[in-house]
């Protein structure tokens, strides 16, 4: 273990590494402290330069992103009561209130402190927890697999909304273009119609770009959300919230112990972490009356969980295959594009790309706490950016990338295509969870079935007789 993770420092320490480093972890504050944007985004407008890119680096550029995002989110939350990513929602509660009292320092400084405690320890734990599960996985046959995939699915439809319904048609909308292409178990081609760009399927890069980048910034277009009033704001240099600590301990270990779990758990992440945090410890606070108007301790709860969170979700991506959530999804698919499957074999095929993510996390927090810390007075200004200069870019950015993906304009069609369905599965409040979710895990999910019946003594019933994966279709059901 120690002779990778030095082999990662290494990697980073290099000019390229600490500037992939640095400017991934200022583009991820930047882009998540805007409302409606975030470093999930960035992400997707990068995935089809990472076909070009050293796969060890990108995977670090990809997580600076990731864990600049999601402490940039915070930022507009504070300041404006405008959450910059969704995982942010619950920071707004008690966050906005300190700056309607002319304090925004306080909760901010904290959102940047949690940065520390939510993503090392967590980091910690998934180093240790996705060995062990990865040795379990190795020993697990298609059956198992099939049902933990079931589980995961289950899991993602049953927190999709006010309509379970709705999961499941996104589930169906997935599962119908995941058909086409080419069989994972017979390799005949079918729903191909004869023409040749259908027969490797549609490019996950693809869809992508137009179901996130594209949508959301049509979507964002028609909202026109206002980020002017922030340059009105004020803000002081960092303080370190050394009595906000001591008095939130408790807050700060529940908090964390609850975003690590449900981080764990397929398909749920930040916005599920962070809610339930935020009440549970607002059920056991001194101070529950105050919770919602300007309590620190609201803000402590949803910030830890988020941030513990992200070393839970890389877990069952590592070590099984399985994306914690969407943002997980994007790194497996920089991986899939230089032919590395996660998994089980990851641990022993590609230790370099697993430790690199291990690494880059730590240092990626440092950096982002430094860039935080240093940068605090100049947040309003990060908000107030005007947006007409960023949609124009991305929508070009998006559609130049689907074109990059296999040099072909079809590659722009799928994405436009995309973009489409995302804007009517959002006009019909179909979440978007369940649709890549399914999408990335449907071809993997059929194979190990269909591998299951094929390997079989009793046919079908190999499911349930298995003790492993009966626990896990019982789980999921």
């Amino acid at each position: 273990m120690w002779q990778y993770i030095a082999q990662s420092l290494s990697t980073l320490a290099s000019v390229t590494g600490v500037l992939y480093m640095a400017g991934g972890a200022l583009l991820g504050v930047f882009f998540g402290a805007l409302p409606g944007l975030s470093g999930g985004m960035v992400m997707t407008l990068l995935l089809p330069v990472t076909y070009k890119m050293d796969p060890i680096l990108a995977l670090a550029l990809f997580m600076a992103l990731h864990v600049g995002s999601s402490c940039g989110g915070a930022i507009g939350s504070i300041l404006l009561g405008i959450p910059g990513t969704s995982s942010s929602i619950a920071t707004t509660w008690d966050g906005y209130e300190f700056t309607k009292k002319g304090d925004p320092v306080t909760p901010l400084s904290v959102t940047v402190v949690s940065n520390l405690f939510g993503i090392i320890p967590g980091i910690i734990i998934a180093m240790f927890a996705a060995k062990g599960l990865a040795d379990l996985g190795v020993k697990l046959g298609p059956w198992e697999y099939a049902a933990m995939i079931f589980t995961a699915l289950a899991l993602v439809i049953g927190l999709s909304g006010d309509s379970i319904l709705k999961g499941f048609i996104g589930v169906g909308f997935a599962v119908i273009i995941s058909c086409v292409g080419v069989d994972p178990v017979t390799s005949r081609d079918r729903f191909t119609f004869g023409i040749n760009n259908f027969y490797s399927g549609f490019n996950v890069v693809n869809m992508m770009l137009g179901l996130f980048a594209a949508k959301i910034i049509m979507m964002e277009y028609v909202r026109q959300s206002k980020t002017k009033d922030a340059t009105k704001i004020k803000v002081d240099r960092f303080r370190w919230p050394g009595k906000q600590i001591k008095d939130n301990i408790v807050n700060i270990v529940s908090s964390f112990i609850i975003g690590a779990f449900i981080g764990f758990l397929p398909g749920l992440g930040g916005p599920t972490s962070s809610v339930v945090a935020y009440s549970t410890n607002k059920s056991i606070a001194k101070d529950k009356e105050k919770w919602g108007q300007g309590a620190i301790g609201g803000v402590w709860a949803p910030e830890i969980a988020t941030k513990g969170g992200i070393g839970g979700a890389m877990i069952p991506m590592i070590a099984l295959g399985i994306p914690g959530d969407v943002i997980m999804v994007q790194f497996m698919t920089v991986m899939q594009n230089h032919g590395v499957v996660a998994g089980p074999a990851l641990m022993m095929d590609r230790p370099d790309m697993v430790y690199i993510l291990y690494t880059a996390a730590f240092i990626a927090s440092i950096f982002v706490f430094i860039i935080q810390a240093v940068a605090m007075p100049l947040f309003p200004k990060f908000i107030s950016m005007p947006y007409h200069y960023l949609y124009p870019a991305i929508i070009v950015i998006s559609f130049l990338g689907a074109y990059m993906v296999k040099n072909n304009y079809f590659g722009i069609g799928v994405a436009v295509c995309a973009c489409i369905l995302g804007l009517v599965m959002d006009n019909f409040d179909i979440p978007s969870m369940p649709f890549i979710m399914t999408y990335i895990l449907a071809s993997l999910f059929e194979k190990n079935v269909r591998q299951g019946i094929i390997a079989a003594t009793k046919g079908g019933w190999d499911f349930v007789t298995r003790p492993v994966s009966l626990i896990f279709i019982l789980v999921g059901v």
